[in-house]
């Protein structure tokens, strides 16, 4: 029902009141949003530099705060970041009906709290890395974080996820005649060079072990260019 006589507002005549029922200044309001909307697309921006695809890309460790693997995950995709969070699956007890257990498949983080990332290194690509929600920092730390050699990631990827492209792509990178380090497994710490690779994964290393040459059977996954 309609008062006689009241005025009706008109926006400038509004005032706005805070949780505590202080006036807000609506002006200085617009100008922080405006302020928080332009860092969003410095960083975004900074996030699609830090993503591009090229020779200075390396792969990093991101430390993220626990629970937020997948959180992360999703923002690094939704910034076209090449990124690779280590899983793998488990069997967890569920009890299912008329109260019995039953064995159910759950997929979960390896390695829990990191995710890899493969960006270009500048400090505000890290400043705008480090402004995703979840992440805690760069392991290494310091004006630059130590990177990981390809290498290194693909004997991971191969190792932890059975990935089929990674081990295609270390497969390649080994040949005979290169001359290797065994990283795993009995003959720890030996060199050695590379025999034959077959299309499993696996090679035939000649281990020189006490001044004798001994042929051995190893996955790529223990083995690393000298």
């Amino acid at each position: 029902m309609a008062v006689r006589g009241s005025k009706q507002l008109s926006e400038s005549d509004r005032v706005w009141l805070d949780p505590k029922g202080e006036p807000i200044n609506i002006d200085r309001a617009w100008q922080k949003s405006d302020r928080r909307i332009a860092l969003s697309r410095r960083e975004q921006a900074m996030l699609a530099a830090a993503g591009m695809d090229g020779p200075d890309a390396q792969w990093y460790v991101l430390q993220v705060e626990r629970g937020s693997d997948s959180v992360v995950d999703k923002s690094l995709e939704a910034a076209n970041i090449e990124r690779w969070m280590a899983q793998e699956t488990i069997v967890v007890r569920r009890r299912g009906r008329f109260g019995m257990m039953r064995p159910t498949p759950r997929t979960v983080p390896f390695l829990p709290g990191y995710i890899f990332v493969k960006v270009v290194w500048c400090a505000p690509c890290w400043h705008a890395l480090t402004s995703i929600k979840g992440v805690v920092g760069v392991l290494g730390g310091g004006e630059r974080p130590a990177s990981v050699p390809d290498s290194k990631m693909l004997k991971m990827r191969a190792d932890v996820e059975h990935d089929p492209e990674a081990i295609k792509a270390m497969i390649k990178s080994f040949q005979p005649g290169d001359e290797v380090s065994v990283d795993d497994g009995p003959f720890a710490s030996f060199p050695g060079v590379v025999d034959r690779v077959d299309d499993k994964g696996r090679a035939v290393i000649e281990v020189l072990i006490f001044g004798r040459t001994v042929s051995v059977d190893l996955d790529l996954a223990q083995i690393s260019k000298r």
